[in-house]
């Protein structure tokens, strides 16, 4: 009996972890719309929309459904009919805690694709390694439009050619970004003045979601991915947020579970 009480135990901690996740996911993916010109937010209780206005689906998602068997094809009817209309590409990422069970299905039955699964992994913060910084590069906290800036060409360089409406998205909300009160925070890591690497940390839900690591192909395997992540998680850790959390393709993971990561679930992303 202790065995199973002790592995039940286990198991409920980690689908509180996961309830946190994907609410800090939700809030990831719309905090910033209130502050954007054509953005829009519908939270109807059992899901979120967040609609930038942009044609990019980086800004433009769904998610934490809380659809019952009985309304979920009807309501992801609804969603489906809502997003189609804008004539704007979306992501519907579907989380171990979204309902119902089978909603990835209901969604291919809908004429969705599934387009990425990514590792659902947690980590305590007071157990991860500090920053250690790689010859020739500088972390820097993002506090002026220069920094931010800089993020968000780093971040648009992950497009093949680099995506305009990232670039805007931060030009946009660049006053809400840079005020104390926001709940993210970025790093940008430079070699000389140049950005080459950077990092969101996201506050919400008493976890910290670790967003947008970025490295400039060329700079990669040089621990510059590495060194961004660890100084955005130690913003977490002095700010005294016991945990923080992550979605990671499998290339990804590999990293994150050598500084201390662990996976308690997938998040699959469906495309609309």
């Amino acid at each position: 009996m202790p065995e199973h009480t002790g592995v039940g135990m286990v198991r409920g901690v980690f689908a509180q972890i996961l309830e946190a996740m994907e609410a800090n996911c939700a809030s990831h993916a719309s905090h910033l719309h209130s502050v954007i010109e054509g953005a829009r937010v519908l939270d109807s209780g059992d899901v979120v929309i967040a609609d930038s206005g942009l044609s990019d689906d980086t800004f433009n998602l769904v998610c934490r459904a809380r659809f019952t068997d009985d309304t979920a094809r009807e309501r992801v009817a609804d969603v489906i009919s809502e997003t189609t209309a804008t004539k704007r590409p979306f992501s519907w990422w579907v989380a171990p805690t979204s309902t119902p069970a089978n909603l990835g299905a209901i969604l291919l039955d809908d004429g969705l694709s599934e387009s990425e699964s990514e590792e659902a992994m947690v980590a305590d913060l007071e157990n991860l390694p500090l920053p250690r910084l790689p010859e020739d590069l500088a972390i820097v906290t993002v506090e002026s439009a220069e920094q931010l800036s800089d993020y968000a060409s780093l971040m648009s360089r992950n497009w093949t050619p680099p995506s305009p409406a990232v670039v805007a998205f931060y030009e946009m909300a660049a006053a809400a970004v840079l005020d104390s009160d926001c709940a993210s925070r970025f790093v940008v890591g430079y070699v000389g003045e140049k950005p080459v690497a950077g990092a969101e940390i996201h506050f919400n839900s008493e976890v910290a979601g670790l967003y947008g690591v970025v490295t400039l192909e060329a700079h990669r395997r040089k621990r510059f991915g590495t060194a961004v992540t660890l100084a955005a998680l130690d913003l977490a850790r002095a700010a005294g947020v016991p945990r923080a959390v992550l979605q990671a393709s499998s290339d990804g993971a590999r990293v994150y579970k050598k500084i201390g990561f662990t996976t308690i679930g997938t998040y699959t992303e469906y495309a609309m």
